[in-house]
């Protein structure tokens, strides 16, 4: 199971595993504090510890659920099988 923690105003931490299963659920509780927040939001990766290609679509849900609001996200340190599969699909330039 995925956990999100707010750490600061800009900095949201992503903990455990975002698989299929949690997907959903993980993606609900960060759009709750994105509501909530504007500027840039700094996504950390750090503390998650495997995925599925579901990462992907989470990432990009994400992207497209903020494109109306005051803020944008930043991910940061991606787990190299998240790296892998969006080499593998042609969308590592997303993570640039």
């Amino acid at each position: 199971m995925a956990t999100v923690r707010q750490i600061s105003e800009q900095l949201i931490r992503l903990e455990g595993e975002l698989k299929f299963p949690v997907i959903m659920q993980t993606r609900k509780q960060l759009e709750l504090l994105l509501d909530k927040s504007s500027g840039v939001v700094e996504v950390d990766f750090s503390a998650i510890t495997s995925v599925d290609s579901s990462a992907l679509s989470f990432w990009f849900c994400c992207l497209r659920y903020i494109a109306n609001k005051k803020c944008e996200l930043r991910a940061t340190n991606l787990p190299e099988e998240m790296v892998g599969i969006a080499e593998l699909v042609g969308l590592q330039k997303q993570f640039s």
